[in-house]
């Protein structure tokens, strides 16, 4: 067994035994120094901050002598957080994503005050940085990490029960208005910083597709809306495609479509077009007409709203609400049924954040 392999069974081993802690009610650590600041990780919706600290506690007990206030990058935080720490979180269903702590983290040396300033919300990353103060200066530094671990681990199973019990059981509908005000719901009131409407425009196409057999897939409808392209590598936030070619490219967006968000796009698209010898030329930029340039060629149409050239790509923009509903009614019964069960299956996942839950939840009373 390798050094990694090792490592990643230490970290294993670890996190299970203050699992078995964190679940015994009769242990009870003493949070009197760090309460405060570990109940503020768990105010806010930005789980990267609790998702470091579970990160500096692993390191810290990996190597005695880390310090995740001076060299954080030292515990190599990447390998330990999407290898073990990442597959105990999904074990146990606690919830998660993908890169959090290296999201919050990224360009760091160490999590000090200075990276406290530069991140939000702020007040948050400070109480980061007090129960790494908290954990760096124990005098007893072992119980330290367990007392801490065991208080975080505790946290996240309590978030993961409530979560849990938001769950929905649905009696799936074929009706189109039905789903289409579903959708129209959650978009509007739980956009979750546009995970919403990128996934409800994904499992449409994917169902549209399945229903009609066309062989095409949807790729792009498991990353956040926070993914990049050129994090995914691929040239839009949806993408429908047969045997690895592209064919049409989707942008799904509740804020506005301006011109850096274009500049940004030209660039992923041209990246592509370099990289896979392809000519993406066009982009479906689906979103709100407020969300349009001022300045694109109007259609004079309800739902197809205009186009903006920029260099050699033309962007088309749809009224969201509007395409979701002309979808849904081109859609056969079962795959409008289909895509309940998809779009309610989404809201029930572990990592679906608990606002776009509870208006679900609400939605089905």
């Amino acid at each position: 067994m390798g050094n990694a392999e090792n490592r990643n069974e230490k970290v294993k081993r670890f996190l299970e035994a203050l699992y078995q802690k964190a679940i015994k009610p009769n242990f009870q650590p003493d949070e009197q120094q760090y309460k405060k600041s570990m109940d503020k990780l768990f105010e806010t919706t930005a789980w990267g901050f609790r998702e470091i600290l579970l990160v500096v506690v692993v390191g810290m007990e990996l190597d005695s002598s880390f310090r995740a206030s001076t060299g954080l990058y030292s515990c190599n935080p990447r390998a330990i957080y999407e290898g073990p720490i990442k597959e105990f979180l999904i074990e146990k269903d606690i919830p998660h994503r993908k890169s959090g702590p290296l999201n919050v983290a990224k360009a760091t040396v160490g999590l000090d005050s200075t990276w406290a300033a530069q991140r939000r919300p702020s007040d948050v990353a400070e109480a980061v940085v007090s129960l790494v103060k908290f954990l760096e200066s124990a005098s007893d530094t072992i119980l330290a990490i367990e007392n801490v671990g065991v208080s975080l681990l505790r946290r996240l199973i309590a978030q993961a029960q409530y979560l849990a019990a938001l769950a929905v059981d649905i009696n799936p509908s074929e009706d189109p208005l039905h789903l289409y005000n579903l959708c129209h719901e959650l978009i509007i009131k739980a956009p979750d910083t546009g995970n919403t409407p990128q996934k409800i425009a994904a499992l449409l196409l994917k169902c549209y597709h399945d229903c009609f057999h066309t062989g095409i897939n949807i790729t792009g409808s498991e990353d956040r809306a926070s993914v990049t392209s050129t994090t995914s590598k691929k040239p839009g936030d949806i993408n429908e495609e047969c045997a690895g070619e592209i064919y049409k490219v989707y942008e799904v967006t509740v804020k506005p479509f301006d011109l850096a968000r274009i500049r940004d796009s030209f660039d992923c698209i041209s990246i592509y077009n370099d990289n896979n010898a392809s000519d993406i030329h066009e982009i479906t930029v689906i979103c709100r007409r407020e969300d349009c340039p001022s300045n694109i060629v109007r259609s004079g149409l309800y739902t197809y709203l205009g186009r903006y050239d920029y260099q050699n790509i033309v962007y088309y923009f749809w009224d969201i609400y509007e395409w979701i509903a002309i979808i849904l009614q081109h859609m056969t019964p079962k795959g409008r049924r289909a895509f309940y069960v998809l779009l309610n299956d989404y809201v029930n996942e572990t990592n679906t954040a608990a606002t776009v839950k509870r208006l679900w939840r609400e939605l089905h009373m």
